[in-house]
């Protein structure tokens, strides 16, 4: 399948640099609904890089086989081994050059994750942050588990279509965000700590919006902006007063909604998915067993009346 190329490389003119017939984009988000994370899988050769930037912060993640990366900056040369898990981080417009190896015969298998910037700085400005004064730090070969985690759950998003669900991206970007800007910061988030979960009408408007909303596309900070707080801090509190996170409570009430309407039999297992949000109806499938046990069509055929003779 052939992806458009959503993540390129630019020379620091604003060029966009001309792509290398032997390098493949095997994965990419680009189709989905996700508005502030790009997700792209790449397979490369050894290749050599002069003087380019990225437009977004982009974290790539070495999920194949071992690598070297050598790179010059400010005068200085340094050769980095990238085993499988490696992590290296590049910030927007920062140009960088460097030389990628593998060996012989050998493709290089990296996960790209990248952020717009603008996003970022919205992120900070919910932790109490002031965003003009963000600064990021590159990172090169360095392991991160957390990082690591976060960008493997994207790609299976990707994969598995949930990313077609934008709350899903929403969640992970924003939580690859705050740990960029706890671990990979120049300085400390000092957030001040809110104990208790929401107050208890917030928490009943929240639970409203999402039951009124249920069959469109819900975001996070669409909820959040419904009780007026910060996406970030109605997260963390909301998982304190439920136990769940927005996305995980959302994907349930759709599928307790989802049984309540299956029992009318006034409708099909397609046009129920559809009623309550989900991608499709095998979407629906996967959490409707998760949470009851059975698939749809088992509880269908579990209700229809014996026939008598």
């Amino acid at each position: 399948m052939k992806y458009p190329h959503s993540i390129p490389l630019r020379r620091t003119n604003e060029e966009v640099l001309a792509g290398d017939a032997r390098c493949r984009m095997v994965l990419s988000s680009a189709a989905t609904k996700w508005k502030d994370i790009l997700v792209e899988e790449h397979h490369l050769p050894s290749i050599e890089l002069a003087d380019v930037t990225y437009k977004r912060h982009v974290v790539v993640i070495n999920i194949g086989h071992s690598a070297i990366w050598e790179s010059k900056k400010e005068g200085r040369f340094r050769r980095v081994f990238k085993a499988r898990g490696a992590i290296s981080f590049f910030l927007n417009h920062q140009p960088f050059s460097g030389r990628l190896k593998v060996a012989r015969g050998v493709l290089a298998n990296v996960l790209l994750l990248a952020l717009n910037p603008v996003f970022v700085s919205r992120v900070a400005d919910g932790l109490g942050l002031d965003s003009d004064g963000i600064e990021l730090v590159e990172r090169q070969g360095s392991t991160d588990p957390t990082l690591h985690h976060i960008g493997m759950a994207l790609r299976a998003g990707v994969e598995t279509g949930v990313a077609l669900d934008p709350m899903y991206g929403e969640a992970l970007s924003t939580a690859l965000v705050v740990h960029l800007l706890r671990e990979h910061g120049a300085s400390v988030l000092g957030q001040r700590r809110q104990y208790g979960g929401l107050p208890r009408d917030k928490l009943a408007r929240a639970v409203e919006y999402i039951r009124d909303q249920l069959d469109t596309d819900l975001t996070v900070s669409g909820i959040a902006q419904a009780v007026y707080m910060s996406p970030y801090h109605f997260t963390r509190l909301f998982k304190e007063s439920t136990g769940q996170s927005p996305y995980q409570y959302v994907v349930d009430a759709r599928v307790r909604k989802a049984k309540e309407l299956l029992t009318t039999g006034k409708f099909t297992i397609s046009e129920v998915a559809h009623h309550v949000g989900f991608v499709d109806q095998s979407h629906l499938t996967r959490h409707f067993k998760r949470v009851f046990g059975l698939t749809p069509k088992k509880l269908l055929s579990g209700r229809r009346p014996e026939i008598v003779i």
